[in-house]
C-alpha cells in the first residue's frame, strides 16, 4: 500500500513517541525495550508453564496445605505482572495511535470537502450568472 502525504500510518505515530522518549528519558526508553523483549519472548512460555503446573495440582492426592504451598511456589506468574501490564499498555498505545491517525485523516478529508464545497458554490454562481445573461 502506498503512503499518502496527508495520511500517516499508526506505526509512524508510535515511532515518533518512541523517538521522543528516547531523547527525553533514556533510562525509561531502554527499560521499555527490555520489557517488550520479555513480553514477546518469555511471558507466554512462563504462563503456559504455570498453567500446566497448576492444573495437575488440583487433582493431586495430597493434603490441602501441600497443594496451597505448591500453588504459591508455582504462582510465579504474579512476578510477571509488570510484563502483563506492559503488554496491555502496548495494545493501548497502538489503539491510540490508530485513533490519532484516523482523526488526522478525517480532519484532512473534512477540510478538503469544505474547500470543494466552496469551489462548487463559486461554480454554481458563475453558471447562474451565465444562465441569466
Amino acid at each position: 500500500m502506498h503512503n499518502h502525504a496527508h495520511v500517516r500510518h499508526p506505526k509512524e505515530v508510535i515511532q515518533d513517541a518512541k523517538d521522543r522518549r528516547r531523547c527525553q528519558h533514556r533510562l525509561l526508553y531502554y527499560n521499555d525495550i527490555v520489557l517488550e523483549w520479555i513480553t514477546n519472548h518469555v511471558l507466554a512460555s512462563v504462563i503456559l508453564f504455570d498453567i500446566a503446573l497448576i492444573v495437575p495440582l488440583l487433582t493431586l492426592n495430597a493434603p490441602d496445605t501441600v497443594k496451597i504451598t505448591l500453588g504459591v511456589i508455582s504462582g510465579s506468574w504474579i512476578q510477571w505482572w509488570p510484563a502483563l501490564q506492559r503488554s496491555q499498555n502496548k495494545t493501548q498505545a497502538q489503539n491510540e495511535a490508530k485513533a490519532q491517525v484516523d482523526h488526522e485523516t478525517l480532519t484532512y478529508l473534512a477540510n478538503l470537502q469544505d474547500e470543494q464545497m466552496t469551489e462548487l458554490k463559486g461554480i454554481t454562481e458563475i453558471l447562474r450568472a451565465l444562465k441569466d445573461k
